[in-house]
């Protein structure tokens, strides 16, 4: 069973938990709006049951979120979310871009660099009943729905979808105007999955998608950009610490490609909060 770490609260209404450990770690959020909970991510599928037993502790027995949102569809994002939907009836909501990879089946215009050295090659050499088990495992078609073109975020007034494509073609982070939260998924991370030191040891680090499972890196980088003016003051990302210093500046430097607001972050504790990067 994978590992999940304990609930902590980065901002108001705002709770992070951890699945898995090392380079295979994904973060997911738990964000509330007046008496509703809802997910944003939920980790891979070997997550699913303790997600599920995480949340509904903290939530009290028989509640859960009421829907789940995901910043896109990688098995690290939304691996769960088939299992953790129908268990709890509730959506699953992303960006209508995304919508053709909700079918779990490979689809070469969406396809990504491992995608194509690997994963493609590794399903077509499987027995054909064996590939449409994988597919189907990964099929939520039944569950999934499109958020609002306009942004909004059902559920959740206070907050906006951020179209950012790049990593997926339907890629969003979740935007929080009135006080600077930023949720980036794998627009943005803090932990550099290019480099040795941060796939092998978690060395912080701001930093742009993996190159090898993005989509398309110059919108990846367009992104950036998009994100970088909106200036936010926390940053919580899909991989590595939430971030809380400088970080409209330190996105601001990473769009234009520059390293010198890139320092390693170090850790504070937010007033009246928890410790954040």
């Amino acid at each position: 069973m994978m590992r999940i770490s304990e609930p902590r609260e980065i901002a108001s209404g705002v709770i992070l938990m951890t699945t898995g450990s090392g380079p295979t770690a994904s973060n997911l959020y738990l964000v509330r709006s007046g008496p509703t909970w809802v997910m944003v991510d939920c980790g891979w599928a070997g997550s699913a049951e303790p997600v599920r037993a995480a949340v509904e502790k903290m939530l009290g027995s028989g509640h859960a979120p009421a829907a789940i949102f995901l910043t896109h569809i990688h098995p690290d994002h939304s691996g769960a979310a088939g299992a953790l939907a129908r268990l709890w009836g509730v959506p699953v909501f992303v960006h209508q871009a995304e919508l053709p990879m909700a079918s779990g089946r490979y689809i070469p215009e969406f396809s990504m660099p491992l995608d194509r050295w690997f994963i493609a090659p590794f399903l077509w050499s499987l027995p054909a009943r064996a590939r449409r088990r994988i597919e189907a495992a990964g099929d939520i078609t039944d569950v999934v729905q499109s958020l609002p073109p306009d942004g909004k975020v059902p559920g959740l007034p206070e907050w906006a979808a951020v179209p950012t494509p790049g990593h997926t073609a339907g890629h969003v982070a979740y935007w929080r105007s009135s006080d600077g939260v930023l949720i980036t998924g794998d627009a943005v991370v803090t932990v550099n999955l290019n480099s040795i030191g941060g796939i092998l040891f978690g060395v912080p680090d701001l930093s742009g998608p993996p190159r090898y499972t993005t989509w398309n890196w110059k919108l990846s980088k367009d992104s950036a950009a998009r994100l970088a003016e909106l200036g936010p003051r926390l940053l919580a990302p899909g991989h590595g610490p939430p971030l809380a210093m400088g970080v409209a500046p330190r996105l601001r430097a990473l769009a234009a490609g520059e390293r010198a607001l890139r320092i390693p972050l170090r850790r504070r504790r937010i007033a009246g909060g928890p410790e954040a990067a």
